[in-house]
């Protein structure tokens, strides 16, 4: 093979990217977790906020990019679906647990807003981290 062939050879080859440790990945999902934990309560919080007489669920949509913000990045760890699933799932254990909570306190009122708030921000996130292909296999990016 000649020096030209070789480096023309060389040139197309794409290095791979180097998997996540297990360490890297863990701390990855706690990190994970606490930002879908922080959305949640955040969101809870501010599901009931009014503009005079008029009901504003800005946080329902806030909630809803989060959420996929934060699965995409999950699904940037690893190749597989559970790790992309995680911060959905999380989010939504989270709502559950807020709601179920101690005191019988409902934070997030059952109806369109409640309803709307686990759509936006647990249901289609977690359906779009079964969907999403998952960048981490991409051969481009280390």
């Amino acid at each position: 093979m000649t020096a030209a062939a070789q480096g023309a050879q060389g040139a197309s080859v794409v290095p791979r990217a180097r998997a996540a440790s297990v360490a890297e990945l863990g701390t990855a999902l706690v990190l994970l977790a606490i930002g879908a934990v922080a959305s949640c309560v955040l969101a809870s919080a501010w599901l009931t906020m009014y503009v005079g007489l008029v009901p504003v669920p800005i946080s329902v949509l806030a909630a809803g990019a989060w959420s996929l913000f934060l699965v995409r990045v999950g699904s940037m760890w690893s190749q597989r679906k559970i790790v992309a699933a995680f911060p959905a799932l999380v989010w939504i254990l989270t709502l559950v647990a807020i709601d179920l909570g101690p005191g019988g306190d409902m934070p997030v009122p059952i109806g369109l807003r409640g309803l709307a708030l686990l759509v936006f921000g647990g249901l289609v996130p977690l359906w779009m981290a079964t969907l999403w292909p998952s960048p981490a296999s991409d051969a481009h990016r280390r």
